[in-house]
């Protein structure tokens, strides 16, 4: 394993602790495709159970996504978020632990990198992990970014080592003048998942050319926007025979 920064200890009853706060400050919310509001994970942390058996995904499939504030649906209801769409969709059973401000340099609103949910990914035990690059690591100096996310996947492989791990590439706003620390993070996610057997996909820029689908802060996608970005990333899932 790479040697860094070392990974909180943390036991079954704090992690509980930690997912419940993350609930209610950072939109780390359980989700499937019948759930009218979120709920809290128990102190075991399993996910929350299957809907009726769907012919558009195996039910039984458990994901947790990991990501940042285009991710967890910042400024929107939770039900708008890219993951709740999917799991709506494909009708999974599907933990989303994405945190705004987040990534795999940048603490968070809560109050950690990507890093810090490791144990919560362990607890769950899913088959199947989405874990995304962020934009918030932009401007990191980019042998930290590769360090950092490499390590943070390896960690990720070790505890749940019998989950695909699945990387997506960086979004960017609707800006078509896309920065180079685009390809900086997206590369870095992509070496890191690749060496650990894992499925990168690049799932390119779903909200470029589209000022509409940003809310008043030019970053945030709107609830159009999360649905462009889930119909993207649902296709590359797909295309990469991820999901069925």
């Amino acid at each position: 394993m790479i040697s860094g920064r070392s990974a909180p200890a943390v036991s079954l009853t704090a992690l509980a602790a930690v997912v419940v706060a993350l609930v209610a400050g950072c939109a780390a919310v359980p989700v499937t495709a019948d759930s009218a509001t979120p709920r809290l994970l128990p102190a075991q942390l399993a996910a929350s159970p299957s809907p009726a058996p769907s012919t558009s995904a195996t039910p039984s499939e458990r994901v947790v996504t990991l990501g940042d504030s285009v991710m967890s649906g910042f400024g929107l209801p939770a039900r708008d978020a890219w993951p709740r769409l999917l799991a709506q969709r494909t009708h999974l059973s599907l933990v989303n632990l994405a945190c705004p401000g987040m990534g795999f340099v940048v603490e968070g609103d809560c109050g950690t990198p990507y890093a810090g949910l490791v144990p919560a990914v362990a607890a769950l035990q899913p088959d199947l992990v989405i874990v995304q690059s962020s934009s918030n690591d932009f401007w990191q100096d980019p042998d930290e970014i590769r360090f950092e996310t490499a390590d943070t996947v390896e960690r990720l492989h070790e505890a749940a080592p019998d989950a695909l791990i699945v990387a997506l590439s960086t979004i960017w706003n609707d800006d078509p003048e896309v920065p180079d620390d685009t390809a900086v993070t997206s590369d870095a996610l992509r070496d890191a998942v690749e060496a650990v057997g894992g499925t990168y996909i690049d799932i390119g820029q779903p909200l470029v050319g589209h000022p509409e689908w940003l809310q008043s802060d030019d970053v945030h996608p709107t609830a159009g926007g999360q649905r462009a970005i889930e119909a993207a990333v649902s296709s590359a899932l797909q295309g990469a025979a991820v999901l069925p």
